[in-house]
């Protein structure tokens, strides 16, 4: 059987694993009356109101109830998110691309992703794959920049006391499994070492583990979605600070010094006094500084969380709209755009790998970055996030979260070590084209193997009769 039959065949099975539910029908949603006083107030918590729950991109039903055209298409799509469909999608478009990369169609496939698509920009023109990482992708960190407005604002970051747990978490999973991948180099031979994919496992796909979560959402307590949805946020703030600072290359100060002029006045038209609620304005300003930041030579998809910052999580939506501010409307509106269309076409694109070419860099520095990739994710960044929560923990630098145990913080710790897209974008920054190979199958063998065991650890666990967070749970 040749290789690729059998990574497909276990990416199937993975999928079969996660056991994905029938969809039910459900009543219309319309977040209770009464948040938004409070949340103005100061006074907000969750706990003391029943029947909400907090708008974030791993559940957007609780954003508010679609309006538009599109509005039923959008509802089933967030549903159909919540129940893991999107992991589903993920899954299913890698296995394409595997197929199609190793069977006769390889050249005109992997071709495809590399022909230059539009018009140049700054002298180049990109590639079909470029578009992909560098725009589609911008749509994404637009979305992961929204919910970090969110929870800095209203969520588990809005004070230290709140963030200080999960932030340890999330600082943990970041320089643990750059340790373990450093440590790991010493173990192999000399030719084979590298330390080009250090940061790769230092990312956590949000999307995907907060999918694999969802589908055993009723086995686990209420706090654990929030501390997971918050270090994966933290986390994925970092790897996008390593994006922008550690892979720029040929800087342009007069491009830098306009995408920064541009995100001042984004940032004033938003958060100002007028609080801008139309969302075209912060599409335009986005597209802008985008443009600015890939002319700067700094990595563009970037400007969509700078984007997403400047967008106040108060300004509300057209008159009448009272319930439902701009940045939750545009969750809503984005979280199916990205769980079943970018998310899925990024791996289409950065996931095709000839395996029999795999084989043949065994021995040289691809071998020694997917090592410790591998590496990085199985055994870092589980043991980071665990060792570092459990440290603070006994040191009372912080208290668990109501209804945590440690059972339920290794199946996290282990959710965290799902790096799939995150880690294949730094791996196409950080590792040099030529060796990328191998290190892109490590990210997608290592996040099919903690997405299958967090799955399989979880299914173990009994359903919860009582999940609705208790007042003084500190993600409640």
């Amino acid at each position: 059987m040749k290789p690729s039959s059998v990574l497909v065949a276990l990416l199937f099975a993975s999928a079969s694993a996660l056991r994905l539910p029938s969809l039910p029908s459900r009543p219309s949603f319309k977040r209770t009356a009464g948040i938004k006083p409070l949340r103005a107030s100061g006074l907000y918590d969750p706990a003391n109101v029943p029947n909400a729950e907090e708008c974030d991109i791993a559940q957007p039903t609780n954003c508010g109830e679609p309006d538009g055209p599109f509005a039923g298409i959008t509802r089933t799509l967030n549903e159909l998110q919540e129940k893991g469909f999107g992991a589903a999608a993920l899954l299913g478009a890698t296995a394409v691309s595997l197929s199609l990369a190793n069977g006769p169609s390889s050249a005109w496939w992997v071709g495809l992703w590399e022909s230059p698509l539009g018009p140049a920009i700054g002298g180049h023109a990109l590639s079909a794959r470029a578009w992909v990482n560098e725009g589609l992708m911008g749509v994404f960190f637009f979305l992961v920049g929204l919910e970090i407005k969110e929870e800095l604002r209203h969520g588990a970051l809005t004070s230290v006391k709140k963030a200080a747990l999960p932030a340890i978490a999330a600082l943990g999973g970041m320089v643990t499994p750059m340790a373990v991948y450093a440590a790991a180099q010493g173990f192999l031979p000399v030719a084979a070492r590298s330390l080009s994919g250090l940061a790769v496992p230092m990312a956590t796909d949000i999307a995907f583990a907060m999918a694999i979560f969802g589908l055993f959402r009723s086995k686990m307590p209420a706090s654990s979605s929030a501390f997971l949805l918050t270090l994966a946020t933290v986390d994925d703030f970092g790897a996008i600070f390593v994006l922008a600072t550690c892979f720029a290359a040929n800087v342009s100060l007069g491009f830098l010094g306009l995408a920064s002029a541009l995100t001042a006045a984004l940032g004033w038209i938003g958060c100002g006094p007028r609080k801008c609620n139309d969302a075209r304005v912060f599409t335009a300003g986005g597209v802008g500084i985008w443009w600015s930041l890939l002319r700067a030579g700094v990595s563009a998809e970037v400007a969509g969380v700078l984007a997403a910052l400047c967008v106040s999580t108060t300004a509300e939506g057209p008159p009448g709209a009272i319930e439902d501010p701009l940045a939750e409307r545009m969750i809503r509106r984005l979280a199916p755009l990205s769980t079943f269309g970018i998310m899925p076409v990024f791996a289409l694109a950065n996931t095709g790998i000839p395996l029999m070419g795999v084989m043949k860099g065994v021995s040289g520095p691809g071998a020694g970055a997917a090592a410790g990739i591998a590496a990085g994710l199985v055994l870092g960044k589980p043991l980071g996030i665990f060792g570092f929560t459990w440290l603070a923990t006994k040191l009372n630098i912080a208290d668990m979260p109501t209804g945590m145990g440690n059972n339920h913080l290794s199946i996290v710790s282990m959710l965290g070590a799902i790096g799939f897209t995150m880690c294949l974008l730094l791996t196409e920054v950080a590792i040099p084209a030529p060796i990328q190979a191998l290190p892109k199958l490590s990210v997608l063998v290592a996040s099919t193997a903690a997405c299958v065991a967090a799955a399989a650890w979880m299914s173990k666990l009994p359903d919860l009769k009582q999940r609705r967070a208790q007042p003084g749970d500190l993600y409640g």
